[in-house]
């Protein structure tokens, strides 16, 4: 897939936001829940008996949206706060060496949020393609529940972005009838709060 296959398909599918996972859930909130990774919302895992509940419950329910052995794409990126570092998160962090990336093109902050970014303020997305199958991803999805690193997963041709974070998974569904499913299936997964945090 080239970078202009992937923008096209990510704003024929997502035109209202970026390839950003923290704002799914502000600009996608009718195709958004979340799973906490642990039972009573627990955050970090202390021993390796948490660490199997957590990559059960991520891996049974990642399959269950993609299915099995599917094609997928994994898209992380980096920031940079505008001075002249040139740091490529995919070039130098030890889980991404198998996977080979492409870059699209740089997001400028402060478009998106002039309060909390400065103009020379980028992001630097870029994406892979792999497969889904459970258990194959395990080292990636402890890099991000120990809050390592940040990726997201997603399925054009399904229509799910799975957006793991340190704490839980969010999920971006095809539509809020297919969301609403999913959320009754996991539901003793589902945050207690009021907003689905």
């Amino acid at each position: 897939m080239t970078k202009e296959d992937f923008q096209k398909l990510w704003t024929l599918n997502y035109p209202d936001t970026v390839p950003i996972s923290y704002l799914f859930k502000h600009d996608y909130t009718d195709r958004w829940f979340r799973i906490h990774s642990l039972p009573e919302s627990k955050r970090y895992p202390e021993d390796e008996n948490e660490w199997q509940v957590l990559l059960s419950r991520q891996n049974e329910i990642i399959t269950d949206l993609f299915g099995l052995e599917p094609p997928i794409l994994i898209v992380t990126g980096e920031y940079n706060w505008g001075d002249d570092r040139q740091i490529h998160i995919t070039d130098e962090e030890e889980i991404f060496k198998q996977f080979s990336f492409v870059r699209l093109d740089n997001i400028e902050l402060h478009k998106i949020d002039a309060e909390q970014y400065d103009e020379p303020d980028i992001y630097r997305p870029a994406f892979a393609q792999t497969i889904w199958k459970p258990n194959y991803h395990d080292k990636l999805l402890r890099e991000i529940a120990n809050d390592n690193t940040r990726v997201f997963f997603i399925s054009f041709d399904k229509k799910v972005i799975v957006a793991p974070y340190d704490g839980g998974v969010d999920f971006v569904l095809k539509d809020s009838l297919t969301k609403e499913n999913f959320k009754n299936k996991y539901r003793q997964w589902l945050s207690e709060r009021e907003d689905g945090y």
